[in-house]
């Protein structure tokens, strides 16, 4: 399976977004109708149909993953595709799809896909955005709400600041010296994070 072959597939693209937030069995009958779809087919198990509540959790964070991006024009998401070698488009989307399965909650994939979005956008580049989508699936969701709190430098030593720390969102020495009182505040990824989650409106849902 290749999440960018299903999403330049307007069928399978459209089917996942549809279908994604339908309940286990409901899916299960849904799914019996694609089965011979070519991308869908092989993500569950072309020929036999096999449907689990793995499948089905990937499917509902997958479709949240490709809804983010679907204002981005077909032109934007082309020109993406071409400047990757073969190697990268392979790689690029395996390592969402590992990063997909791990995320043990969906509104992890929406703000992947939020992050994939500014990749389109030419915002930032593959390395950022792949390292953005790693430190999601390793932060506590809730401890996100947080980030605008060490926008400034801040003396607070909160659990969440050790969150921050330990996923490389904030520095453990700021301005390249250690202080007697340690301060924290947000190193260059963790202010990308905060911007594409602000812009988004994610901090007030």
């Amino acid at each position: 399976m290749n999440i960018f072959e299903i999403e330049k597939n307007k069928t399978d693209s459209d089917f996942i977004k549809k279908n994604g937030e339908l309940e286990l069995e409901v899916f299960a009958d849904v799914i019996e109708t694609v089965k011979d779809v070519p991308y869908l087919g092989s993500l569950f198990k072309l020929g036999k149909v096999c449907m689990n509540i793995k499948d089905w959790q990937f499917t509902r964070k997958l479709a949240k993953f490709l809804k983010e991006s679907e204002s981005i024009d077909e032109k934007t998401k082309k020109q993406f595709f071409d400047i990757l070698s073969p190697k990268e488009y392979k790689r690029i989307s395996e390592y969402f799809i590992h990063l997909l399965n791990a995320a043990e909650e969906e509104d992890k994939a929406a703000i992947m896909g939020r992050i994939y979005k500014e990749r389109l956008m030419n915002k930032i580049d593959n390395d950022e955005m792949l390292r953005l989508c790693t430190i999601v699936t390793k932060v506590y969701l809730p401890d996100l709400k947080k980030l605008p709190d060490y926008l400034e430098e801040s003396v607070n030593e909160t659990i969440e600041v050790q969150t921050f720390i330990n996923a490389g969102l904030i520095d453990n020495y700021v301005g390249g010296i250690w202080k007697d009182l340690p301060t924290y505040s947000l190193n260059e990824i963790g202010r990308k994070l905060y911007g594409i989650l602000n812009e988004s409106g994610w901090f007030y849902q």
